[in-house]
């Protein structure tokens, strides 16, 4: 089963477009580890996948760390997508997702900004051989990427167009499943939108602690919300989680 019917099915099943983005940091492994699946198996039932992020790689490492969250995800029936933005050349970026597809992630988020040829090129033949989508990375959330997204940029003889505009027809060319496109611009998910058509799946991360609303980020043309500390830093993570899945509804 592909990625994009997995996370189709989880969201038919659960009723939701919210991504949970696990990304937690704690100094003890253990408790890291433990608040993660607790965390997960509470929300499983109001999300429809999980991103996990370099917090989590870094802290548990991949075997026996990592690893058993990606199994507990699939247990739940939750695809999993593994934010490593990768944006190094090609022989690495293919290490790296050969290993991601090794530990059981079925999406892998990348930045196109290396190119195709001995960048991302081998990135997209691993994870095609290997059943994994690819969600390129469009334009962040965070404040400081509009000094390099909305940044003017001309091509040969064509006229300067922002580069996030030059991104996601490249994300169209190359096939990937979807695009990244923080719920902090509406106006760029709208933009994006226009370009790509249905030929993406828009992921708007943003939500919440980085000021961006669900509502103006879903009429602008996202297809799923991706969502960190507003439900795991919550008092009540599985009622934040409900409540934004049915805020979206």
């Amino acid at each position: 089963m592909s990625f994009e019917e997995r996370i189709r099915n989880a969201s038919q099943t659960n009723k939701s477009r919210i991504v949970l983005a696990l990304d937690l940091e704690d100094p003890s492994p253990e408790r890291l580890a433990g608040r993660s699946k607790e965390i997960l198996e509470k929300v499983s039932p109001f999300v429809c996948a999980v991103k996990l992020n370099r917090q989590l790689v870094l802290s548990l490492g991949l075997r026996n760390g990592v690893d058993s969250i990606v199994d507990l995800a699939h247990q739940l029936l939750l695809p999993t997508i593994m934010d490593a933005k990768l944006n190094d050349v090609g022989h690495t970026n293919e290490f790296m997702t050969r290993t991601y597809a090794d530990i059981g992630f079925d999406a892998i988020i990348a930045s196109p900004v290396v190119g195709w040829d001995d960048g991302l090129e081998p990135v997209f033949r691993v994870a095609n051989s290997r059943g994994m989508a690819v969600i390129l990375l469009v334009y962040m959330s965070n404040p400081g990427a509009e000094m390099f997204y909305s940044l003017m940029a001309a091509q040969g003889r064509e006229p300067a167009r922002p580069v996030f505009e030059q991104l996601t027809e490249l994300a169209v060319q190359w096939k990937a499943h979807g695009a990244i496109v923080g719920a902090t611009k509406p106006e760029v998910i709208k933009r994006v939108r226009q370009l790509a058509g249905d030929k993406l799946r828009i992921y708007s991360p943003g939500i919440g602690a980085q000021g961006g609303d669900a509502k103006r980020a879903w009429e602008a043309g996202a297809d799923y919300l991706i969502v960190g500390r507003s439900i795991c830093q919550a008092t009540n993570p599985a009622k934040a989680a409900e409540q934004l899945r049915n805020e979206a509804l």
